[in-house]
């Protein structure tokens, strides 16, 4: 049986991770280490964590790794890759919710397409993931990636897709270990969409599948990432210089540059963020 190391990347968050961490604990497929990776908390999350490990059936499975300084997510989600034991990876993000069967149910279908072969394409596939329930502030619910994006952009070869929009949540993820070897980890430069731009390099070289059944719950809040307009602009637009040349490759770079620039517009930050552009996009040369 393939064993899994689960990595939690912390800051600052002991107020919700209990729920988190005992999803992963109740899940039916019990061959795996969790990794709280805390990225240098001033609260009381390593007490949090300390008190499952002891008082759980399961919770010798858990390493808390503290970090010296806080260093972002990418750094964070790194040295729990690095921490790891085992060939394969998942994702948790300190404040969503595993359904119980979340990994047994990835590992067995993530073993009977893949298992480590090439396929009809050349390619092997190096990671598997699955739709997510977003709840929202009101109360209502989600589903993402949205039912209406066609199959094709969702799994095998995605990565001219992936260029443009990203379908993956990190919580939702199985990936290869041996695969990071050839794309690479984390971009630590990127404060925010660095689970885009990591998930992009890996659709690059790999076949991606796509397990259809929301395994995983998440949580929009106000303190997220997903709040932070103003990192959210700069990293969307250093991945435009990032992955230029690709992008003038497929003929897109025009269509995600106008995409970027109009929803700042309709923002008011239009003038903000065509400075951040030029800026990346001039000392990317």
């Amino acid at each position: 049986m393939n064993h899994v190391s689960i990595i939690i990347p912390t800051y600052n968050r002991a107020n919700v991770i209990e729920n988190a961490i005992q999803s992963i604990l109740n899940q039916t497929y019990t061959e795996y280490e969790l990794l709280i990776i805390d990225d240098g908390s001033t609260d009381n999350t390593e007490e949090v964590v300390n008190t499952l490990a002891s008082t759980s059936t399961a919770g010798s499975r858990i390493r808390y790794i503290k970090m010296t300084e806080n260093k972002g997510v990418a750094a964070a989600r790194n040295e729990g890759i690095r921490q790891a034991q085992y060939d394969y990876i998942a994702f948790q993000d300190s404040d969503d919710y595993w359904k119980p069967d979340k990994l047994e149910r990835q590992m067995d279908y993530f073993n009977g397409i893949a298992s480590g072969t090439a396929s009809t394409t050349g390619r092997e596939t190096a990671l598997l993931y699955c739709p997510y329930e977003c709840q929202k502030q009101d109360g209502s619910t989600i589903l993402v990636p949205d039912t209406n994006i066609p199959l094709p952009e969702k799994q095998g070869i995605i990565y001219e897709h992936m260029l443009r929009r990203n379908t993956i949540g990190t919580p939702c993820v199985i990936l290869r270990k041996e695969c990071l070897d050839k794309t690479g980890l984390f971009n630590e430069n990127l404060r925010c969409l660095e689970d885009w731009e990591f998930f992009l390099r890996i659709s690059k070289h790999y076949e991606i599948a796509f397990q259809d059944e929301p395994l995983v719950k998440v949580n929009l809040s106000t303190d997220g990432v997903s709040h932070n307009i103003s990192g959210y602009y700069e990293a969307r637009c250093h991945m435009l210089a990032l992955h230029k040349d690709a992008l003038l490759q497929y003929g897109i770079f025009q269509d995600v540059t106008e995409d970027i620039l109009g929803s700042a517009e309709k923002l008011g930050i239009l003038q903000q963020v065509s400075r951040i552009m030029q800026f990346y996009l001039f000392n990317s040369q």
